[in-house]
């Protein structure tokens, strides 16, 4: 299979709200509070978009919609609410647009009509150039060379500004200056009869892909700054090669938080980064396929360190990346994650340890050490935390400065006692400090132990449980044991934070939870209240030495183990509430199980049933997957239990009556593969969110009657043994996704339409389903996915058209469909696959609304030897620039049309030393293109046959293969693009030639421009043995705007962006008497765009030859010519031409040729090379008389 896995660096994460103080909890004597925080940590932007637009043209209808989009979807964007305005635009729209990271333009019919959306222009514009602001235009029902050139209306509201500011004639130009410039920039354009939510929907996009992600890092990063400064001049980013930088110093010190204040400043200079939080605690493979999964974008599965270190170097090593490895405390950790040179070049690796001897074992030599907090950077930090404030009121400053003498100036300890203090009176402050004095311990075990003691008994033991049991676990997992409250009081108290929806906890916290564990019984774990280390879990179950102290038990193994049980281990562990078993395989026989038990998480358990004494009222979460289990009796009451997984039971033939357990949320039983029957009561859970009965390949009855008005999830996929689907008795608009991919369903109840609020439907395999019909779905507005793989149709029902929100379908294996008509297919369709459609024979154009189209046509045998023109390619690319287009079809040749055909050679991976294949296509663009709407065309063929004359491939041998382009200009990655390769199919992807995702925040375009260097590199992995491969590469350029040329006393409307040389001089024009100094480009590859240049023409055969070797094709159908159509320009070899044409000899010819090319202003013209030695080619004397 052929699929295109687009990498995009920016992401968008909710900016931080401004802090609300509320009242603080201090006596009444205390002075206001009127310092207010201005810290930063994640962005100086105080907005991420700023909206301009015409108020009387879309305020209600058009902007409010994209407004309430960028909100839903967490962008925080200043709009302009106020309906009368004065003179001038005020200071405060001035502050919102300087502190904007991107503005939007919404151009529409009356804009230029308000100076005061003018002057907002200009000052958007002022911020892109100060600030790098990133200025996005959208053309809402007006043309954008209409906005470009003031015609239609805006050349009206110039006539009327022209005579009302006659004496600032300044103002208005630099107005038109302002709509000019911003009218030139990449956007969007909105047509009448375009759907208006899709629309929406394509700019949000667009937004989040520009938006970087910003990690939180403190909420008073004070002094943060300074240490983020230093480190990044020990990194030199931006410059080549490769550099570790070691950030070394005592725990609490703030080492984690200066590398994710590092990781926000610099990551978006990078193509990739990835934050590996807590090395030390995690498995070396594991943290493989983490790097691997946030740089590739792709969940990656490795078998070992070994193999993960293969796959690091062979798909990092031409990426520049940041890295960053958090707590490092083995050298074995940094020899297995960033080794030397793996990654590509100007790649920077941060690693940050409390051991300095690693770094210098590594060989690392730029190092930088944390140096404790000064103390008026301590005291503004303690008073943060103390007083929400920068500075402690006069009374509270001599206790302060004793308090932060304590804390000895680390970060941690500081924000623990003043979270601790804060909102206690005086004398509570006295007798605190006071209780410091004396104690056996360092600084801060004094103060993280006085804040565990401050603590009330139940927020103690849910303490413990987070330290012992649930550090570095989801929330909501957490949740299920810890309620709330305490989770929000541990984090107002500094103990815990919650960041990506993970309950993190300190080391040294943890460190003094489990301490004060064990020094409940230093000698016999079976007396501790909680065990972890596994040899004391394995002491206790193998000996039967537990008692009723012990609350809670984890099994980790250094490595998965089996362990044998004693089966009265459990007997004397009355108050056992948590038993969670991570990798052993616990054997043997169990006599009793605690009934206070809240939490089961038992993988593998080993008997077929619980002890018939258990009764299990308190569980709330119920896990034993993959158990040899095979019934549930005493399921009948279980009021509290929220969550079951009993996935992989392959013994268990039946589930029970639970309506007993009504307050069930998730209940998974996938892959029980002896399961025949659900009972009926299982459709009536009403709180049930979740259920999944997949690989069920037994199932023969999954109730009668659904009532779950709750779920959201139901996954019924490779049941084929059920026929039927329940009567669904109840609206249900909470299910969003219901998945029968390869069920044996037969049909489907008309009460499928209580189905309103599906975004995903997967029929794909049903290959008993007769009589479905998509008009009996009522999902008309959110259905996003529907895979009808395998369903018999001749022709898509019209009524598709009616799922205004679908973008991905899924026809494969259809073998009777013939063809997709494109009036059919909804307006946000931008994904399609046909594989396997024999009997199709028309490529489908997709909507032209959308602006990422793929479609996979693998095996549509009809297809093969269809000629894919450059006119179908140009069909399905989008009108905006930033639009991709992927197409799989069968086929063993790059099209003829690419004027840049090469074989894929074998070569030495300098890195792995493993040989592979590879490609690499350079040439130097030409001046003058559009720049911004560039594309490449890229071809992959991958044909059998033992092209490099080797008995073994020395490829791997596994497929589908994988390839991956990247793309270069001036050595600067630009571009790159993961996918896959099928034998025998032609893979075409149109790509910008530039994508912004990849070329950092603040990029500006002119540093990549100089010499327009290109270059274009294929390589290949895991190929079937005995192959040949081609690749293509071809060049889309788009129309600049409409050129009004003035010659002299000439006025005369060239084709767009189609300049000349107007030097009459050719002697001044000495590059091009010389060929060397001509753009090349080797393999005549091809390339679509505009460029200036002087031309010779042969008028009797239509045909301008220009430059080295370029021929333009003047269409005799210039209806066929459409506004915002793509144009092909080729470079080869220079060739002899004669005498070159001045501009006026030109413009002459154009006058010749005026009645052919026709009266339109704007005109598409086609650039093709011909041999220098083509017969039709020939000199022809301007002073010839054109034929007639």
């Amino acid at each position: 299979m052929f699929k295109f896995l687009f990498r995009f660096m920016g992401s968008w994460v909710t900016p931080p709200l401004p802090i609300d103080f509320g009242k603080p909890q201090l006596p009444s004597d205390l002075p206001p509070m009127t310092t207010q925080p201005v810290f930063s940590s994640s962005s100086s932007f105080s907005y991420e978009v700023f909206l301009s637009f015409r108020g009387e043209d879309t305020r209600t209808n058009f902007t409010d919609h994209l407004y309430k989009a960028l909100c839903d979807k967490g962008i925080y964007t200043f709009i302009d609410r106020e309906l009368v305005r004065g003179e001038e635009i005020s200071p405060a729209l001035v502050k919102a647009i300087e502190e904007s990271r991107i503005s939007l333009i919404v151009f529409s019919e009356n804009y230029a009509s308000s100076r005061w959306c003018l002057d907002e222009l200009v000052k958007i514009l002022q911020c892109k150039q100060s600030n790098q602001q990133i200025v996005l235009p959208i053309f809402y029902k007006v043309d954008p060379s209409d906005v470009r050139h003031q015609r239609s209306s805006y050349g009206d509201a110039f006539v009327h500004h022209e005579s009302k500011f006659k004496d600032d004639k300044q103002k208005v130009l630099k107005w038109r200056r302002a709509l000019k410039e911003a009218a030139n920039l990449s956007g969007w354009h909105f047509k009448e009869g375009h759907y208006e939510a899709t629309f929406i929907n394509n700019i949000v996009d667009g937004i989040l892909s520009r938006v970087p992600t910003y990690w939180n890092v403190a909420k008073y990063p004070v002094g943060i700054q300074s240490h983020v400064q230093d480190v990044k001049k020990l990194l030199d980013v931006g410059g080549n090669g490769h550099r570790m930088v070691g950030i070394w110093g005592t725990s609490g010190i703030g080492k984690t938080t200066i590398a994710k204040a590092i990781r926000n400043a610099i990551a978006h200079e990078f193509e990739g980064s990835c934050f590996l939080p807590n090395v030390r605690e995690g498995s070396l493979v594991q943290l493989q396929e983490t790097l691997l999964d946030k740089i590739l974008g792709k969940n990656l599965k490795i078998g070992n360190v070994d193999e993960g270190i293969g796959v690091i170097k062979e798909r990092l090593r031409h990426k520049k990346i940041l890295l960053i490895l958090d707590d490092v405390d083995q050298l074995e950790q940094l020899e297995n994650l960033a080794g030397d040179d793996w990654f590509g070049d100007g790649s920077r690796v941060i690693i940050t340890t409390k051991n300095r001897r690693l770094l210098n074992n590594r060989e690392i030599e730029l190092i930088y050490e944390v140096k404790k907090l000064d103390c008026n950077q301590a005291l503004e930090l303690f008073s943060w935390h103390a007083f929400r404030r920068s500075e402690p009121p006069k009374d509270y400053l001599k206790l302060a400065q004793r308090a932060i003498a304590f804390a000895d100036g680390l970060p941690l300890a500081l924000k623990i006692l003043g979270s601790h203090l804060r909102g206690t009176d005086i004398r509570l402050w006295q007798d605190t400090l006071n209780g410091y004095e004396g104690e056996p311990y360092t600084h801060i075990e004094r103060i993280l132990q006085k804040s565990y003691d401050a603590l009330d008994h139940r927020a103690k033991e849910y303490f413990l449980d987070i330290a012992c049991f649930f550090k570095g676990e989801y929330e909501d997992y957490v949740l299920r044991i810890v309620p709330k409250i305490f989770i929000e009081e541990f984090v107002d108290k500094a103990l815990i934070t919650i960041e990506g929806r993970m309950i993190l906890m300190h080391d040294l916290l943890a460190n003094l939870g489990k301490d004060i564990v064990h020094k409940e019984s230093p000698n016999d774990p079976g007396q501790r209240s909680r065990l972890w280390f596994y040899e004391d879990v394995i002491q206790v179950l193998m000996e039967s030495t537990g008692t009723r102290n012990i609350k809670g038990i984890m099994v980790k193994l250094p490595k998965a183990a089996k362990i044998t049980l004693n089966p009265e281990c459990f007997r004397n562990m009355v108050n056992l509430k948590i038993f969670i078993n991570h990798n052993a395989s616990l054997c043997g026989d169990i006599n009793y199980l605690p009934n206070v038990l809240r939490w089961i998480d038992w993988d593998g358990y080993q008997l077929q049933s619980l002890p018939p004494n258990f009764q299990g009222n308190h569980l709330v979460k119920f896990k034993m997957s993959r158990s040899h289990i095979r019934q549930l009796e005493g399921f009948k009451h279980l009021p509290n239990l929220t969550h079951m997984n009993l996935s992989g039971c392959q013994f268990l033939e039946k589930i029970p009556d639970l309506s007993g357990i009504p307050n069930i949320k998730d209940l998974n039983l996938s892959g029980c593969t002896s399961l025949v029957e659900v009972d009926d009561s299982v459709g009536l859970l009403d709180k049930l969110v979740k259920l999944d009965l997949s690989e069920c390949v037994k199932l023969t009855r999954f109730g009668t009657r659904l009532r779950l008005k709750s779920l959201e999830e139901l996954d019924l996929r490779n049941c084929k043994r059920l026929e039927s689907f329940p009567e669904i008795e109840v609206e249900m608009e909470s299910l969003w996704r219901l998945n029968m991919q390869e069920s044996g369903i037969r049909e489907l109840p008309l009460s499928i339409s209580y189905l309103t609020g599906l975004q995903s439907l997967n029929l794909s395999g049903c290959f008993n389903l007769t009589g479905f019909e998509l008009r009996l779905l009522y999902c008309w507005s959110t259905l996003q996915e529907l895979r009808l793989a395998g369903i018999n149709f001749v022709t898509l029902p019209e009524c598709i058209s009616k799922f205004v929100s679908l973008n991905e379908l899924d026809l494969c294996d259809c073998k009777y469909l013939l063809e997709i008509p494109q009036k059919v297919l909804p307006p946000s369709l931008d994904t399609v696959y046909l594989d396997d459609c024999t009997s199709l024979g028309k490529i489908p154009n997709l909507p032209s609304e959308v602006e990422d189209k793929y479609l996979s046509l693998i095996n549509c045998v009809g297809l093969r030897g269809y000629d894919i023109t450059e006119n179908s390619i140009l069909d399905q690319v989008s009108s905006h620039p930033d639009s991709q287009f992927q197409i799989t079809l069968p086929g063993d040749e790059v099209p003829k049309w690419f004027s840049c055909c090469k074989d894929a050679t074998l070569v030495k991976d300098e890195y792995s030393s493993k040989v592979v294949a590879r490609c690499e296509v350079s040439f130097e663009i030409p001046p003058n293109l559009d720049w911004e709407t560039l594309r490449l065309v890229l071809c992959v063929v991958v044909n059998k046959g033992n092209a490099y004359g080797v008995t073994e491939s020395p490829l791997l041998k596994t497929g589908p293969g994988g390839a991956e382009t990247s793309v270069h200009i001036n050595r600067k990655k630009v571009q790159s693009t993961s996918y896959e390769v099928t034998e025998s199919h032609v893979a075409l992807y149109c790509i910008p030639l530039l994508n912004r995702s990849e070329l950092g925040v603040g990029e500006e375009l002119t540093r990549l421009q100089q010499g327009n260097m290109c270059q274009i590199i294929f390589e290949f992995w895991k190929m079937p043995t005995s192959v040949k491969i081609l690749c293509g590469v071809h060049l889309l350029g788009h129309q600049v705007a409409d050129v009004t040329v003035d010659r002299g006393q000439r006025q005369c409307l060239l084709p767009d962006a189609m300049a000349v040389d107007d030097d009459d001089d050719d002697d001044d024009d000495d590059d091009y008497d010389d060929d060397d100094d001509v753009a090349k480009m080797p393999c005549g590859v091809h390339l679509l765009g505009h460029q200036v240049a002087d031309v010779t023409v042969d008028r009797g055969q239509r045909q301008c030859l220009l430059p080295d070797a370029m021929a333009v094709d003047d269409d005799i159908h210039d209806d066929q010519h459409q506004d915002n159509e793509l144009l092909s320009l080729t470079l080869a070899s220079k060739t002899s031409l004669g005498k070159r044409l001045c501009g006026s000899d030109f413009m002459a010819l154009y006058d010749d040729h005026r009645a052919n090319v026709g009266a339109q202003e704007a005109q598409w013209l086609t650039l093709f090379t011909e041999p220098a030695d083509h017969p039709k080619r020939r000199h022809i004397d301007l002073n010839e008389e054109p034929r007639q």
